[in-house]
C-alpha cells in the first residue's frame, strides 16, 4: 500500500510540473508576439526621409504660389482641341474622317426616300417626324436653346463683347457689324456670303424648293413657301394678322427692331446696322 501511494504522489509532481512548463512556454510566446505587432505598428508609422523631403517640397511650393495647382499635387485637366479639316485652306470644324461635310464627310441622312436632310432623331429629319425639344414654359412651342427653355423665357445666349450691344456672336466674341468674319463665296472676284457649299446663290448654291408640284419658291418651313402653306408666327396680339419680329409680338406693338444708324434715319437697319438706302445689304 505504502508502495502504491508513492507512485501516485510521484505521478502527481510530475504532471503538475509539466502542466506548469506548458503554461510558462505559452505566455513566453504570446509575449513574443506581442512584442512584434507593436515593432511592426512602429514600423509603419516612421516614414522614409525621402517622403518627408517630397512632401515637404510640395507644400513649400504651395506657399510660394498659392492658386496654382502643381503636378505633383493634382493632375492638369486635358483640353479638348476641336481638330480643322484636313483639305488645304479650309478652317471648317472635322466631322468624319480628318474633314468637314463640304470635303466629303459622310453623315447619316433622313430614311425617307429622296430627302438629303440629316437626320436627327430614329433616323428621320424634322420635316419628317423627329421630335425637337420644346420649352419647358407652359404654352410655349419654341425650341430649347439652353437649359431647357427658349431664348424668351430665359435661355443664356452669347452676345457681342463690344460695349452696349446685344447681337448675337457670330465669330471672335463680335457680332457682324463689330467685325465678325464672314465667309465669302469661293469664286474669283465674289464678295457675297456663302450659302451652301461654299458659294453663293449666284455661283450655284442649291437652295430647296416649295415641295408642292411646280412651284419654285423657296422653302420657308415645313417644306413649304408662304404661298402653300408655311406656318408663320403672327403677332400674339389679338385680332393682329401682322407677322411676329421679336418677343412674339409685331413691330406695332412694342416688337424692337434695329434702325438705321445714320443720323436721322428710321428705315429698319439691313446688314452692317444701315439700311438699304445708306449702303446696307439684305440680311
Amino acid at each position: 500500500m505504502k508502495e502504491e501511494e508513492e507512485d501516485l504522489a510521484v505521478l502527481i509532481y510530475k504532471s503538475s510540473k509539466t502542466a506548469k512548463a506548458r503554461a510558462a512556454a505559452t505566455a513566453a510566446a504570446e509575449e513574443k508576439k506581442g512584442h512584434m505587432n507593436a515593432s511592426s505598428a512602429g514600423r509603419r508609422r516612421q516614414t522614409s526621409p525621402r517622403k518627408r523631403s517630397s512632401t515637404n517640397q510640395v507644400f513649400e511650393a504651395s506657399i510660394d504660389r498659392p492658386g496654382k495647382k502643381r503636378e505633383a499635387v493634382s493632375r492638369k485637366r486635358k483640353v479638348r482641341v476641336k481638330s480643322v479639316c484636313s483639305a488645304d485652306e479650309c478652317t471648317n470644324l472635322v466631322i468624319s474622317g480628318g474633314v468637314c461635310r463640304r470635303h466629303g464627310a459622310k453623315v447619316k441622312l433622313c430614311s425617307s426616300e429622296e430627302c438629303t436632310n440629316q437626320s436627327r432623331e430614329g433616323g428621320v429629319c424634322r420635316r419628317h417626324g423627329a421630335k425637337a425639344k420644346r420649352c419647358s414654359s407652359e404654352g410655349c412651342t419654341n425650341q430649347v436653346i439652353n437649359g431647357g427653355v427658349c431664348i424668351r423665357h430665359g435661355a443664356q445666349i452669347k452676345t457681342c463683347s463690344s460695349e452696349g450691344c446685344t447681337n448675337l456672336v457670330q465669330t471672335g466674341g463680335v457680332c457682324m457689324r463689330h467685325g465678325a468674319k464672314r465667309k465669302t463665296c469661293s469664286s474669283v472676284g465674289c464678295t457675297n456670303c456663302v450659302v451652301k457649299g461654299g458659294v453663293c446663290m449666284r455661283h450655284g448654291a442649291k437652295r430647296k424648293t416649295c415641295s408642292s408640284v411646280g412651284c419654285t419658291n423657296y422653302v420657308v418651313k415645313g417644306g413649304l413657301c408662304k404661298r402653300h402653306g408655311a406656318e408663320l408666327r403672327l403677332c400674339i396680339s389679338k385680332g393682329c394678322p401682322n407677322l411676329a419680329q421679336k418677343g412674339g409680338v409685331c413691330i406695332r406693338h412694342g416688337a424692337k427692331v434695329k434702325r438705321c444708324s445714320s443720323e436721322g434715319c428710321t428705315n429698319l437697319a439691313q446688314k452692317g446696322g444701315i439700311c438699304k438706302r445708306h449702303g446696307g445689304r439684305k440680311i
